[in-house]
């Protein structure tokens, strides 16, 4: 499968203590790549590097390559507003602004350009079916977003993220303040949104990993220990490191 995101000997120093290790990982377009491993492992650090968040960091210095289609996207000409709208970002706690469900959609669509009233409308309901959220919305479009479920919520912020169409989703462990039934949504949403997008998730559920991921990476204290498909990973691993910890002796 053709990479759409390739990372080469990624290393980031918070101050004078090493985060990443020289991470080297290549994800697929129209692909679902989870990145697993213990807590403080380095898994959303990796996943905010790749939307340039550490930049906001004054004690954050990052070295070696994120390649979006071939271009370093950490590059000092590249314009960080272009590069956030291609690579769209999901958090683990659902961020609704305070303003309309309506407003919440178009507010991206509007910073990038978007003011026709018909074309919005257009544009937020599109995001909102891709959510499988429109049809539990569609009459109170007026309403407070802070006043959805939690997981209307981050249904709410992935429709958000994917209106203004980028090419790659982010997700920091999008499930992990859910039920059950909220979380099954979500990643039935992920499965769909895979067929137009490149998508890396980070996850401690190892079972979501297995029913949701392509491709798994396997992260311990800043380095990356193991990349394959999926059911590699927790079937027939390379490593001792990760055998031991997807099958639960540590983590």
């Amino acid at each position: 499968m053709q990479a759409k995101l390739k990372i080469q000997n990624l290393h980031l120093h918070f101050g004078k203590k090493e985060i990443l290790k020289g991470i080297s990982l290549e994800m697929p377009d129209n692909a679902i790549t989870a990145l697993i491993g213990p807590s403080g492992c380095g898994k959303s650090t990796l996943l905010r590097s790749i939307n340039r968040m550490h930049d906001l960091n004054p004690n954050a210095h990052l070295s070696g390559q994120i390649m979006l289609d071939g271009k370093n996207i950490l590059g000092k000409t590249q314009d960080v507003t272009s590069i956030r709208r291609r690579v769209g970002m999901v958090f683990q706690k659902p961020n609704p602004f305070p303003k309309s469900i309506f407003e919440n959609v178009a507010y991206g669509l509007k910073i990038n350009g978007e003011h026709h009233p018909q074309r919005l409308r257009e544009q937020v309901e599109k995001a909102l079916r891709e959510s499988f959220l429109w049809e539990e919305v569609h009459d109170q479009l007026d309403k407070s977003a802070l006043e959805l479920s939690g997981g209307q919520q981050q249904r709410l912020c992935i429709a958000r993220a994917i209106a203004v169409e980028p090419e790659v989703l982010l997700m920091d462990e999008p499930c992990s303040a859910l039920d059950p039934i909220s979380t099954d949504k979500i990643e039935q949403l992920m499965l769909r949104l895979r067929e137009r997008f490149c998508i890396v998730i980070v996850t401690h559920n190892m079972q979501q990993a297995q029913r949701v991921a392509d491709f798994t990476a396997f992260m311990y204290l800043g380095d990356l220990i193991e990349h394959n498909r999926t059911s590699d990973i927790f079937n027939n691993p390379q490593q001792e490191l990760t055998r031991n910890y997807v099958s639960g002796i540590f983590g």
